[in-house]
């Protein structure tokens, strides 16, 4: 689950999570967008699939690009 900080510097974890997708400037052509786009259009298509993952190991450092996930 992902964690915030609140003002006072207390960790909390949010109720609802969702997800956000940033795209560097100047470093993708259309067609990476096009099969982007196609992947969250089929995500949604399938979304009743979807069972979600929970985080089993969570580093200090780069906790979203080296966290290790089961499925749920």
């Amino acid at each position: 689950m992902y964690v915030l900080w609140n003002e006072t510097g207390e960790e909390f974890k949010p109720k609802l999570e969702l997800v956000r997708l940033t795209i560097p400037r100047r470093v993708y052509t259309q067609a990476h967008l096009d099969i982007v786009a196609y992947s969250v259009i089929d995500l949604y298509n399938n979304r009743h699939n979807a069972k979600g993952l929970k985080m089993v190991y969570e580093p200090e450092y780069l906790r979203f690009f080296q966290a290790r996930f089961e499925r749920l």
